[in-house]
């Protein structure tokens, strides 16, 4: 919506005034048609018994689904950010939900990804019940969301700032479509 007056663009055209020429921006589409795996239950796919579990437990396999969030940090947040993680890594830990691990945060270093972030925060669940669950985990009051929140104002929020999201989870139990 524009933020101009109508009495006075109707007085500016009774009166005769040139009016302010229009502008157009092109708009830059981005088309995302991802979702070519639907999520899978990992532990209803151990060819042996206990060999899932042992991978996850071995960390062979980082989880039954793993998430990775792709963010900035602005430039002047940096070493806060770097000593609030020295600081609270650990207490994340402490107080993830069950069958969610916190598996880092980490810099990036070089990627092929453009506008992806230069951070990464990777996560981890033991089920696909563990994810359902994530997103009250984070808002529920506990000590885990407070810490979770702590971590995520320091993302930059900027409108045009960096960031993605990957979920992925183990091609053994994967059914591709698409």
């Amino acid at each position: 919506m524009s933020n101009v007056d109508p009495t006075l663009l109707v007085a500016d055209l009774i009166a005769g005034n040139q009016l302010t020429t229009p502008t157009v921006k092109p708009i830059d589409p981005e088309v995302r048609s991802g979702g070519y795996f639907p999520f899978c239950d990992l532990l209803k796919h151990d060819a042996s018994p206990g060999e899932i579990t042992q991978l996850l437990a071995d960390s062979t396999l980082l989880g039954a689904l793993v998430i990775e969030w792709g963010y900035d940090v602005p430039f002047d947040k940096h070493d806060e950010f770097k000593t609030w993680l020295i600081d609270n890594e650990k207490k994340i830990v402490t107080y993830q939900p069950e069958d969610v691990r916190y598996r880092g945060t980490y810099a990036v270093s070089a990627t092929s990804e453009k506008r992806s972030g230069l951070y990464r925060t990777i996560w981890s669940f033991r089920t696909l019940h563990a994810l359902e669950t994530f997103s009250d985990a984070m808002h529920d009051g506990s000590d885990f969301a407070q810490l979770v929140n702590k971590l995520c104002d320091f993302r930059d929020r900027d409108r045009g700032a960096d960031s993605s999201q990957q979920i992925y989870q183990p091609v053994r139990c994967a059914h591709r479509f698409g």
